[in-house]
């Protein structure tokens, strides 16, 4: 099968940022041609005055949360948590699942290509990705087996897991870990055993609050990434979520081990986490920084158009400086360096020839992002634009979404089964 996206504003996100009017033509699940054609396709989708963007890459998640939307607004994180767990022990199977479809459909309504989960019933996780046809990097967390609400062994979970998704062709399975306050030495040399094992990557929250990084200090006499340096966990296989409560020689041990990080502003702000991650000095020493909304429970949505807006003004505010996290800058978090986080640069993450065809086309038509012309575009993607301009969005060569319209599942038929779903959790 073979697409063309004509007529478009193409942001490429390639080396040397290059936008222009042009056309995106697909053959099969890769990009075949970027630029002005002449050659028709089974299928054209009309693109004007539309931009044509790489599909955004979620870089830290827990999606089947989207059950928990709304169940824990105006705490911090030390309040929340306890909530999010006592539902976490009324989960079924069928829970998460309608919990994930939800969350894809959510993901690829507003422009969200890939996503990187953290979440245990991944194997249900996987079921909605491929049901509803985005991409999905997928992290079994692994956690002491006396603090864990999963049915079994996480360690165990996680390994079985990997086993089943080494071949899949829109999953790509992981080790997760919770975190140092609920993992422990034994548990965390284990993941990274299972991770050298399978030679899968890992994901894990760090530093995410100060109350965190002292208790650790205090119970180990190091601060959480040194911790993690002394056991040899830190690499490039390494994504860690947040990363707020960080001295610049931590940003420099990160750097030097290649770990990247998932920029979550959003849910740190709405949780109170307190300070302002590090970000524009992670990317100063050379660390590589994705974008990432965090659960649905700690940031209610999953566009992250409207997250690239928050992580631009964030640190614009909090330090005093309105040149700082450019527009251009916030874009390629949430495409190309969320995909070399995953080290997945040479696949997703731009619009280049050969590359998977992972993208999404938004309108430039609203009231909101008019008027628009190409001196603009960067800025209105990042401080105009919003999910719901997202007129198409496309996954290996596939047409998930056109003129607004899902097409690989019934929409309302999953917004009435999760809707029911939480009623029964509620309520029971």
């Amino acid at each position: 099968m073979s697409a063309l996206l004509r007529g478009g504003y193409v942001v490429t996100q390639d080396s040397a940022r290059r936008a222009f009017a042009g056309d995106v033509r697909i053959e099969g699940d890769r990009i075949a041609a970027v630029g002005a054609t002449d050659r028709s396709a089974d299928e054209v989708l009309d693109c004007t005055g539309c931009v044509i963007v790489p599909g955004f890459i979620n870089l830290h998640n827990h999606v089947p949360n989207t059950l928990l939307r709304g169940l824990a607004d105006d705490v911090p994180l030390e309040a929340m948590l306890p909530k999010a767990a006592a539902m976490d022990t009324k989960f079924t199977r069928r829970d998460v699942q309608v919990g994930a479809l939800l969350g894809c459909v959510e993901m690829i309504r507003s422009g969200t290509t890939s996503f990187h989960d953290l979440f245990y019933w991944e194997d249900e996780v996987s079921r909605a990705v491929r049901e509803s046809g985005i991409r999905g990097f997928l992290s079994w967390v692994t956690l002491d087996e006396s603090l864990t609400t999963q049915h079994g062994n996480p360690l165990k979970n996680a390994d079985a897991f990997i086993g089943k998704h080494s071949e899949d062709r829109l999953i790509t399975p992981s080790v997760g870990v919770q975190g140092v306050y609920a993992a422990s030495e034994e548990t965390c040399l284990r993941a990274r055993e299972i991770a050298d094992r399978r030679g899968v990557r890992m994901h894990m929250h760090l530093s995410e609050t100060r109350g965190e990084v002292e208790a650790h200090r205090k119970a180990t006499g190091l601060r959480p990434i040194e911790w993690l340096e002394k056991l040899d966990l830190l690499g490039p296989r390494l994504t860690a979520a947040h990363g707020v409560w960080v001295t610049i020689n931590e940003i420099r041990m990160l750097a030097r081990h290649r770990v990247s990080v998932a920029h979550c502003p959003v849910s740190n702000m709405k949780l109170a986490s307190g300070g302002v991650a590090p970000v524009p000095e992670m990317l100063q020493e050379g660390v590589v920084v994705g974008l990432g909304t965090d659960s649905p429970i700690s940031n209610n949505t999953m566009d992250l158009l409207s997250d690239m807006k928050v992580a631009a003004l964030l640190h614009k505010s909090s330090r005093w400086d309105a040149a700082v996290m450019p527009a251009q800058t916030v874009l390629d978090l949430a495409t190309i360096a969320g995909a070399r986080a995953l080290e997945m640069e040479g696949e997703i993450g731009s619009i280049e020839v050969g590359k998977r065809a992972d993208l999404a086309v938004v309108s430039m038509r609203g009231v909101h992002t008019t008027p628009f012309y190409p001196e603009n575009v960067i800025s209105h993607l990042v401080y105009s634009c919003r999910g719901s301009d997202v007129r198409a969005t496309i996954v290996d060569g596939q047409v998930l979404m056109a003129d607004r319209v899902l097409r690989t599942v019934d929409e309302a038929d999953v917004v009435a089964r999760a809707q029911e779903t939480a009623r029964e959790l509620f309520e029971a």
